[in-house]
Protein backbone atom coordinates (compact mmCIF):
# COMPACT_ATOMS: atom_id res chain seq x y z
CA UNK A 1 0.00 0.00 0.00
CA UNK A 2 1.18 3.66 -0.61
CA UNK A 3 0.48 5.81 2.00
CA UNK A 4 0.22 9.59 0.99
CA UNK A 5 1.54 12.63 2.89
CA UNK A 6 0.46 16.10 2.22
CA UNK A 7 1.51 19.50 4.08
CA UNK A 8 -1.27 21.51 5.12
CA UNK A 9 -1.93 24.32 3.64
CA UNK A 10 -1.95 26.64 7.14
CA UNK A 11 -1.02 30.66 6.89
CA UNK A 12 2.80 31.13 7.19
CA UNK A 13 4.48 34.21 7.82
CA UNK A 14 5.70 34.78 5.13
CA UNK A 15 1.99 34.20 2.95
CA UNK A 16 3.09 32.06 0.60
CA UNK A 17 1.70 28.69 -0.33
CA UNK A 18 2.14 25.64 -2.05
CA UNK A 19 5.14 25.74 -5.05
CA UNK A 20 5.70 29.10 -3.98
CA UNK A 21 6.53 28.18 -0.16
CA UNK A 22 10.01 28.22 1.27
CA UNK A 23 8.96 26.67 4.51
CA UNK A 24 11.77 24.09 4.99
CA UNK A 25 11.35 20.28 5.67
CA UNK A 26 10.18 19.58 8.79
CA UNK A 27 12.14 16.19 10.72
CA UNK A 28 9.56 14.29 13.57
CA UNK A 29 10.50 11.48 16.06
CA UNK A 30 8.74 9.05 18.02
CA UNK A 31 7.11 11.53 20.98
CA UNK A 32 7.88 11.08 24.70
CA UNK A 33 5.32 10.34 26.64
CA UNK A 34 6.47 12.18 29.97
CA UNK A 35 4.30 10.27 32.64
CA UNK A 36 4.81 6.55 31.22
CA UNK A 37 8.15 7.23 29.82
CA UNK A 38 7.46 5.87 26.72
CA UNK A 39 7.74 6.73 22.95
CA UNK A 40 4.87 7.45 21.07
CA UNK A 41 5.64 4.53 18.14
CA UNK A 42 2.42 3.53 17.33
CA UNK A 43 3.87 -0.34 17.07
CA UNK A 44 2.63 -3.31 18.48
CA UNK A 45 4.14 -5.63 20.59
CA UNK A 46 4.42 -7.96 17.90
CA UNK A 47 5.90 -5.44 15.42
CA UNK A 48 8.75 -4.53 17.61
CA UNK A 49 9.94 -7.91 17.79
CA UNK A 50 9.53 -8.38 14.09
CA UNK A 51 11.32 -5.06 13.68
CA UNK A 52 14.00 -5.29 15.75
CA UNK A 53 15.25 -8.27 14.64
CA UNK A 54 14.87 -7.01 10.93
CA UNK A 55 17.35 -3.87 12.13
CA UNK A 56 18.99 -5.41 14.57
CA UNK A 57 18.62 -3.02 16.50
CA UNK A 58 16.10 -2.63 19.63
CA UNK A 59 12.80 -1.25 18.66
CA UNK A 60 11.25 -1.16 21.79
CA UNK A 61 9.45 1.95 23.51
CA UNK A 62 11.06 2.75 26.59
CA UNK A 63 12.55 5.94 27.13
CA UNK A 64 15.66 6.80 29.46
CA UNK A 65 16.07 10.34 30.13
CA UNK A 66 19.87 9.87 30.59
CA UNK A 67 20.42 7.69 27.41
CA UNK A 68 19.54 8.00 24.08
CA UNK A 69 18.09 4.99 22.58
CA UNK A 70 19.68 3.20 20.15
CA UNK A 71 16.82 3.42 17.38
CA UNK A 72 14.14 6.61 18.16
CA UNK A 73 16.75 8.70 18.93
CA UNK A 74 18.62 7.93 15.84
CA UNK A 75 18.53 9.45 11.98
CA UNK A 76 16.98 6.59 11.40
CA UNK A 77 14.24 7.10 13.87
CA UNK A 78 13.20 10.45 12.53
CA UNK A 79 10.81 11.13 9.10
CA UNK A 80 11.57 13.40 7.89
CA UNK A 81 8.59 15.94 6.12
CA UNK A 82 8.87 17.58 2.89
CA UNK A 83 7.03 20.64 2.32
CA UNK A 84 5.61 19.03 -0.80
CA UNK A 85 3.50 15.54 -1.40
CA UNK A 86 5.48 12.51 -0.57
CA UNK A 87 4.65 8.91 -0.93
CA UNK A 88 5.48 5.85 1.43
CA UNK A 89 5.57 2.34 -0.10
CA UNK A 90 4.66 0.18 3.48
CA UNK A 91 6.30 -2.76 1.46
CA UNK A 92 9.42 -1.53 2.65
CA UNK A 93 10.04 -2.35 6.34
CA UNK A 94 11.22 1.60 7.04
CA UNK A 95 8.52 2.89 5.78
CA UNK A 96 6.35 1.02 7.81
CA UNK A 97 8.05 2.06 11.05
CA UNK A 98 7.28 5.87 9.95
CA UNK A 99 3.94 5.27 8.71
CA UNK A 100 3.62 4.54 12.42
CA UNK A 101 5.57 7.02 14.21
CA UNK A 102 3.62 9.69 11.48
CA UNK A 103 -0.10 8.37 13.10
CA UNK A 104 1.13 8.28 16.35
CA UNK A 105 2.76 11.92 16.39
CA UNK A 106 0.63 14.88 16.96
CA UNK A 107 2.39 16.80 14.21
CA UNK A 108 0.37 14.63 11.68
CA UNK A 109 -2.91 14.17 10.99
CA UNK A 110 -4.55 10.71 10.54
CA UNK A 111 -7.08 12.52 8.02
CA UNK A 112 -8.56 15.63 6.59
CA UNK A 113 -11.80 15.27 8.17
CA UNK A 114 -10.66 15.16 11.31
CA UNK A 115 -8.06 17.70 11.09
CA UNK A 116 -11.05 20.12 9.57
CA UNK A 117 -12.69 19.08 12.59
CA UNK A 118 -10.24 20.51 14.83
CA UNK A 119 -8.90 16.91 16.09
CA UNK A 120 -5.16 17.83 15.20
CA UNK A 121 -4.00 21.74 16.17
CA UNK A 122 -0.62 20.67 16.05
CA UNK A 123 -0.27 18.92 12.92
CA UNK A 124 1.77 20.69 9.68
CA UNK A 125 1.07 17.37 7.43
CA UNK A 126 -1.83 14.99 6.57
CA UNK A 127 -1.86 11.50 5.85
CA UNK A 128 -3.92 12.32 2.52
CA UNK A 129 -6.53 9.60 1.39
CA UNK A 130 -8.31 10.07 -1.53
CA UNK A 131 -11.24 7.87 -1.39
CA UNK A 132 -11.99 9.68 2.62
CA UNK A 133 -11.65 12.82 0.15
CA UNK A 134 -14.21 11.61 -2.21
CA UNK A 135 -16.62 10.32 0.71
CA UNK A 136 -16.27 14.01 2.14
CA UNK A 137 -17.22 15.64 -1.31
CA UNK A 138 -20.22 13.57 -1.93
CA UNK A 139 -21.64 14.37 1.50
CA UNK A 140 -21.30 18.09 1.24
CA UNK A 141 -22.59 18.15 -1.82
CA UNK A 142 -25.88 16.13 -1.01
CA UNK A 143 -26.13 18.65 2.38
CA UNK A 144 -26.05 21.53 -0.17
CA UNK A 145 -28.83 19.67 -2.22
CA UNK A 146 -31.07 19.10 0.81
CA UNK A 147 -30.24 22.52 2.03
CA UNK A 148 -31.39 24.07 -1.79
CA UNK A 149 -34.37 21.69 -2.01
CA UNK A 150 -35.69 23.02 1.92
CA UNK A 151 -34.38 26.76 1.21
CA UNK A 152 -37.50 26.33 -1.84
CA UNK A 153 -39.83 25.40 1.01
CA UNK A 154 -38.96 29.06 3.19
CA UNK A 155 -40.76 32.14 3.23
CA UNK A 156 -38.98 35.72 2.86
CA UNK A 157 -39.04 36.34 6.48
CA UNK A 158 -37.43 32.84 7.38
CA UNK A 159 -34.72 33.27 4.80
CA UNK A 160 -33.90 36.57 6.35
CA UNK A 161 -33.66 35.79 9.51
CA UNK A 162 -31.46 33.16 9.16
CA UNK A 163 -29.24 35.40 7.04
CA UNK A 164 -29.09 37.13 9.60
CA UNK A 165 -28.01 34.70 11.86
CA UNK A 166 -25.79 33.05 9.44
CA UNK A 167 -24.07 37.03 7.76
CA UNK A 168 -24.88 39.59 10.52
CA UNK A 169 -26.20 40.86 7.17
CA UNK A 170 -30.43 42.80 7.68
CA UNK A 171 -31.40 42.23 3.91
CA UNK A 172 -35.00 43.58 4.65
CA UNK A 173 -35.02 46.29 2.33
CA UNK A 174 -33.89 44.17 -0.49
CA UNK A 175 -36.14 41.72 -2.82
CA UNK A 176 -36.48 38.35 -2.80
CA UNK A 177 -34.16 37.33 -5.49
CA UNK A 178 -31.19 39.36 -3.40
CA UNK A 179 -32.70 37.51 -0.36
CA UNK A 180 -32.18 34.19 -2.22
CA UNK A 181 -29.12 34.59 -3.47
CA UNK A 182 -27.75 35.44 -0.17
CA UNK A 183 -29.17 32.23 1.35
CA UNK A 184 -27.62 30.63 -1.44
CA UNK A 185 -24.30 31.78 -0.82
CA UNK A 186 -24.55 30.89 2.49
CA UNK A 187 -25.39 27.14 1.64
CA UNK A 188 -22.43 27.41 -1.09
CA UNK A 189 -19.91 28.25 2.03
CA UNK A 190 -21.33 26.14 4.84
CA UNK A 191 -23.93 23.86 4.20
CA UNK A 192 -24.05 22.36 7.43
CA UNK A 193 -24.21 25.41 9.70
CA UNK A 194 -26.53 26.51 7.09
CA UNK A 195 -29.22 23.27 7.15
CA UNK A 196 -28.97 23.21 10.97
CA UNK A 197 -30.34 26.95 10.73
CA UNK A 198 -33.18 26.18 8.10
CA UNK A 199 -34.09 22.78 10.39
CA UNK A 200 -34.07 24.73 13.73
CA UNK A 201 -37.07 25.36 15.49
CA UNK A 202 -38.85 28.34 14.19
CA UNK A 203 -39.57 30.32 17.08
CA UNK A 204 -36.05 29.60 18.38
CA UNK A 205 -34.70 30.95 15.13
CA UNK A 206 -37.01 34.45 14.52
CA UNK A 207 -35.70 35.38 18.67
CA UNK A 208 -32.57 34.28 17.86
CA UNK A 209 -32.68 37.04 14.67
CA UNK A 210 -34.32 38.80 16.77
CA UNK A 211 -31.73 39.39 19.63
CA UNK A 212 -28.92 39.85 16.53
CA UNK A 213 -30.75 42.76 15.10
CA UNK A 214 -31.73 44.22 18.94
CA UNK A 215 -27.65 44.47 19.51
CA UNK A 216 -27.08 45.82 16.32
CA UNK A 217 -29.56 48.63 17.23
CA UNK A 218 -27.54 49.33 20.46
CA UNK A 219 -30.96 48.18 22.09
CA UNK A 220 -29.73 45.18 23.84
CA UNK A 221 -25.70 45.29 25.06
CA UNK A 222 -23.05 42.72 25.63
CA UNK A 223 -20.58 42.91 28.83
CA UNK A 224 -18.29 40.32 28.54
CA UNK A 225 -20.29 37.36 28.90
CA UNK A 226 -23.53 38.86 29.29
CA UNK A 227 -25.83 40.30 27.15
CA UNK A 228 -28.04 42.81 28.81
CA UNK A 229 -31.56 45.04 28.74
CA UNK A 230 -31.14 47.92 30.47
CA UNK A 231 -30.19 45.64 33.83
CA UNK A 232 -31.71 42.39 33.32
CA UNK A 233 -29.28 39.64 32.11
CA UNK A 234 -30.63 38.05 29.12
CA UNK A 235 -27.77 35.18 28.94
CA UNK A 236 -24.39 34.11 28.29
CA UNK A 237 -24.73 34.49 24.74
CA UNK A 238 -27.37 35.47 21.70
CA UNK A 239 -28.65 31.69 21.43
CA UNK A 240 -29.43 31.95 25.26
CA UNK A 241 -30.76 35.37 25.29
CA UNK A 242 -33.31 33.88 22.51
CA UNK A 243 -34.02 31.23 24.93
CA UNK A 244 -34.81 33.69 27.59
CA UNK A 245 -37.03 35.34 25.61
CA UNK A 246 -39.21 32.11 24.45
CA UNK A 247 -40.19 32.04 27.86
CA UNK A 248 -44.27 32.82 28.63
CA UNK A 249 -42.91 34.64 31.58
CA UNK A 250 -39.98 36.99 29.22
CA UNK A 251 -42.92 37.42 26.42
CA UNK A 252 -43.94 41.24 27.21
CA UNK A 253 -39.98 41.91 27.09
CA UNK A 254 -40.14 40.10 23.23
CA UNK A 255 -42.73 42.26 22.38
CA UNK A 256 -40.97 45.36 23.57
CA UNK A 257 -37.98 44.71 21.67
CA UNK A 258 -39.58 43.95 18.54
CA UNK A 259 -41.57 46.91 18.36
CA UNK A 260 -38.31 49.15 19.15
CA UNK A 261 -36.29 47.25 16.48
CA UNK A 262 -38.89 47.92 13.95
CA UNK A 263 -39.22 51.37 14.50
Amino acid sequence: MIVEVRPLQTTKWHGKIGAESFTRPKKIGALVDGQSLTYATGLTEKEVEEYSAYFKTDLGNTYDPNEPHVFWDSPRGLVKLENNTMFFNDKQIINKVKIKVMKASKYVANSMKEWEEGLWPEAHHVIFDENEQVESRAGKIALKQKAILEQNKLSKTRKLQIVLIGTGKDLKMQNDDYVTVALSDMIDSNPEETLRYIEQDKTEVANHALVIEALQKNVLRKEGHKIMYMDSNLGGDELDAAKYLMADVNNELKIRLMKIVSE
